[in-house]
């Protein structure tokens, strides 16, 4: 009898801890529960008549096969709230800093309004929170800065006002900062700098002025700076690089930046956007960045730079609105990645060994040359002083999306357009414009061979003639037919009853 005591003894103590635990969990997941029931009560379906999600968190289902909701498995508390793109909008509750537990938190593209309530300082586990793409207003609070934990602050494109608070620097574990497209004045903290795990910053599209801090350029762990569309001013630092190993995006293009741009781009090995559009930068474009064995895109223009350097390994390169003279390298048709180059509104000039675009004084032919530069998707080759017929390679160009050649530069060199069934090979041709040149000839059959994708085809006042052929009825995605002030004849062919987008 004695021997049963002593083995029951401790087998009660254990159950009663058991029990004791099971009522604290439930406790706390009542807890939980009743935080979302609150925020429920504030929620308004924007556009779903059925309101699944307001329907479907009920009393009568546990909290953790909520809509959204994600607990963690040995307590059953909820630790992620993912609510995103659902329409929802009204305010957030005090109650939701009840959500001790939580990890994650994630109410992006929604409607959500208001200030954000203080008591969120209580959710000491958040790792990530997820505000974008919604209507919150006030200042961004300054509480984030005692979130010891957090990693990820999205706050884009909401109706944040204020200053950025300098807390946020207190976030030693903070990864991604992005607090975009909202109307933020003021100056970029110094104490931002102290960000050292930061990966990503995110500033455009606010209201921010004064100098870049250089405490940013040395973040070593940064690889995407974004501060586009801000009253910044000021220069780069001349070592922009050193204390940037890792950058991949530099993103600076709509500020009020100048001075030159820095030489020793070239050390950020990393780099493959560099994007300095609409500033006042002067002086030339360092030739070291084209030792950028990474860079794909380049932005520079419009600036005030008045010569090109050395250029390579390029996708998409726009030089565009500067004071560039002399000739394009012609190492640049030889980049086989590009695809997208704009060198318009310069004061380039030469005898055309290259390829030109719009609005500068090229002259002569163009030469075989250039179709190296296999992976165009656009060629916009207006008002120039072209002579000569337009080329048969240009249906070389297999990618070509957009042509421009109008502009009273070509001649024809036989009646039959040979160029247009050149580009029959342009399987993703959509815009051909050839309209204002002499061409003296008739359209050929094979027009209707051109992209099923063709939606714009210019060719008026071209001096064509002769009778448009049933071909075109074939050019099914046409949304505009221009053929004015011809010589054509006979009539329109009744095939064009078959352009069922044509407006």
């Amino acid at each position: 009898m004695v021997m049963e005591r002593a083995y029951t003894f401790p087998l009660v103590i254990l159950l009663a801890c058991c029990v004791t635990a099971s009522m604290a969990n439930n406790m706390n997941t009542s807890t939980d529960e009743s935080s979302l029931l609150t925020f429920k009560s504030r929620m308004i379906s924007n556009i779903d008549p059925s309101n699944i999600l307001i329907k479907n968190w009920s009393v009568s289902t546990p909290v953790c096969v909520w809509i959204g909701v994600t607990c963690g498995l040995r307590h059953q508390r909820v630790t992620a709230l993912d609510i995103s793109s659902m329409n929802l909008s009204g305010n957030i509750p005090s109650q939701l800093g009840n959500l001790s537990f939580l990890v994650s938190l994630n109410l992006s593209r929604n409607y959500f309004n208001g200030s954000l309530p203080r008591e969120l300082i209580r959710l000491r586990r958040l790792k990530i929170i997820d505000f974008r793409h919604n209507s919150f207003s006030g200042q961004i609070p300054s509480w984030f800065g005692f979130l010891p934990k957090l990693q990820v602050l999205y706050l884009r494109n909401n109706n944040f006002t204020g200053f950025i608070p300098p807390y946020l620097s207190n976030i030693s574990t903070l990864q991604d900062l992005d607090l975009s497209v909202n109307s933020l004045q003021g100056k970029i903290p110094e104490d931002i700098g102290n960000l050292h795990n930061l990966k990503t910053l995110n500033l455009q599209y606010n209201r921010l002025t004064g100098l870049i801090p250089l405490t940013i350029f040395t973040i070593s762990t940064l690889e995407n700076l974004t501060l586009r569309r801000n009253n910044l001013s000021g220069n780069l630092p001349v070592d922009i690089c050193r204390g940037l190993p890792r950058l991949k995006g530099l993103y600076l293009s709509l500020n009020e930046l100048d001075g030159e741009i820095p030489s020793n781009l070239s050390e950020c090995s990393q780099l493959q956007f560099l994007s300095l559009s609409f500033n006042r930068f002067r002086g030339s474009i360092p030739s070291e960045i084209g030792r950028i064995r990474t860079l794909q895109i380049l932005y520079l223009g419009p600036n005030d730079l008045s010569e090109l350097g050395n250029l390579e390994n390029l996708v998409e390169l726009s030089i565009g609105n500067n004071f560039l003279t002399g000739s394009i390298p012609a190492s640049i048709f030889n980049i086989s990645s590009l695809q997208y180059i704009n060198v318009a509104e310069n004061n380039l000039s030469g005898n055309l060994e290259e390829l030109y675009l719009n609005g500068n004084n090229f002259h002569g032919r163009i030469p075989n040359s250039i179709a190296n530069a296999s992976k165009l998707t656009t060629i916009i080759l207006f008002f120039n002083n072209f002579t000569g017929p337009i080329p048969n390679f240009i249906g070389d160009f297999r990618f070509l999306e957009i042509v421009y050649l109008n502009g009273y530069n070509f001649i024809s060199k036989s009646p039959e357009l040979s160029f247009i069934t050149s580009l029959t090979s342009c399987r993703y041709l959509k815009k051909l414009v050839f309209g204002d040149n002499p061409l003296n000839g008739i359209l050929p059959v094979s027009v209707g061979n051109l992209s099923i994708s063709l939606q714009y085809l210019y060719g008026y006042n071209c001096d064509l003639w002769g009778s448009i052929p049933k071909e075109i009825g074939n050019l099914s995605s046409l949304i505009l037919l221009s053929l004015h002030v011809n010589q054509l004849t006979g009539s329109i062919p009744t095939s064009v009853v078959d352009l069922q987008k044509l407006q």
